[in-house]
């Protein structure tokens, strides 16, 4: 309910807004063309001025008619993509590039190379850590709960904080389940727009009925603020990447029910979108064509971060939301294969 009344009072207080008659006349159009009430028109910034193809945007209906197809999607990969330690166990096993699993614990039972702790105290939590980060040669730990989504819960273990930190998050770590991994070091070109978070490469991928893989599309999405998350619902931003020339294309985006702001600069770094070069889009996109043999689900988004020495796969999103890819595209139904993936799940 918060989340809806941000969303309208962003809208209301919009000075970008069309005329109150034009955004009335297209709700009823945007209704009657995908015949359904038009809830994603304020959230896909539709009544903006400079939106004038909102008919081509994903209704809320057609999105959720992709993600929740049989025919698109296989459920026994769920049970591998949206738990982290499953799916990093598994990009182990497939040798698909992917932060390197340190540790883990599955509620107060720690696991450490070929160790098994019972840790029930914080003094044991922070000697378990403290071993690892020394053992390890690490200096950092990211903390991803198994079953999170959008960044939620997750924990940037600093060993230089250690003790506070084990003060602050040893209940949730007790009571819940994480894998620890290794700090992703992301391409200093990419740093150069935000580095206080490791900012990803969004890219859906979809396979045809032939078994023909292809990259519907790619985003970028930043931190700001100081965040060392980059996902939209934590207040990031993300803009469109042109696949064939690796370039950011355009302005980014806030979630509307973040604040819903347009940026044609970082706003930390102030560095230009528009133009930027990203390293190692093409191999980013050979990537995840390859990782979907492995977990060959017939749509998925891939969050990729990208190094000095290439790509790396930070997680599969199973049913991916195509909110953000919609407005960053410009309106997903211009995209021949989402038209294909539409008219089959009707047929």
């Amino acid at each position: 309910m918060a989340s809806k009344l941000k969303l309208l009072g962003v809208f209301f207080k919009d000075k970008n807004k069309k005329g109150w008659l034009r955004i009335f006349k297209e709700l009823l159009h945007f209704a009657w063309i995908k015949k359904e009430i038009p809830i994603d028109y304020i959230r896909k910034f539709l009544y903006r001025k400079e939106i004038t193809d909102y008919k081509n945007y994903l209704s809320l209906k057609e999105y959720v008619s992709i993600i929740e197809s049989p025919k698109m999607l296989i459920p026994e990969i769920a049970s591998i993509t949206d738990n982290k330690l499953s799916f990093s166990l598994y990009c182990r096993e497939n040798k698909l590039p992917s932060p390197k699993l340190i540790s883990y614990n599955l509620r107060n039972t720690f696991f450490s190379n070929d160790t098994i702790v019972l840790i029930n105290t914080k003094s044991e939590l922070h000697s378990f850590f403290k071993n690892v980060l020394f053992k390890s040669h690490k200096k950092k730990l990211f903390l991803k709960p198994l079953d999170s989504s959008g960044g939620k819960g997750c924990i940037l273990l600093e060993e230089v904080n250690l003790k506070n930190q084990i003060e602050e998050f040893s209940e949730a770590l007790l009571k819940n389940s994480y894998v620890h991994q290794e700090i992703v070091i992301q391409h200093p070109v990419i740093s150069k727009i935000y580095s206080s978070s490791v900012n990803t490469l969004r890219i859906d991928t979809y396979i045809d009925q032939q078994q023909n893989i292809y990259v519907l599309s790619a985003l970028m999405r930043f931190g700001i603020g100081g965040s060392f998350i980059d996902n939209a619902s934590s207040g990031g931003l993300y803009v469109s990447v042109n696949i064939d020339t690796g370039e950011l294309k355009g302005k980014g985006w806030q979630d509307i029910a973040k604040g819903g702001h347009e940026f044609a600069e970082h706003p930390d770094s102030k560095t230009i979108l528009n133009g930027y070069a990203i390293p190692f889009v093409t191999e980013s996109c050979d990537l995840v064509k390859i990782a979907c043999k492995s977990l060959p689900n017939r749509i998925v988004g891939w969050d990729v971060a990208i190094t000095v020495d290439g790509p790396i796969i930070i997680e599969c999103n199973y049913g991916p939301s195509l909110h953000m890819t919609d407005v960053a595209y410009g309106g997903y139904c211009k995209h021949e294969k989402i038209q294909e993936i539409l008219k089959e799940i009707k047929n």
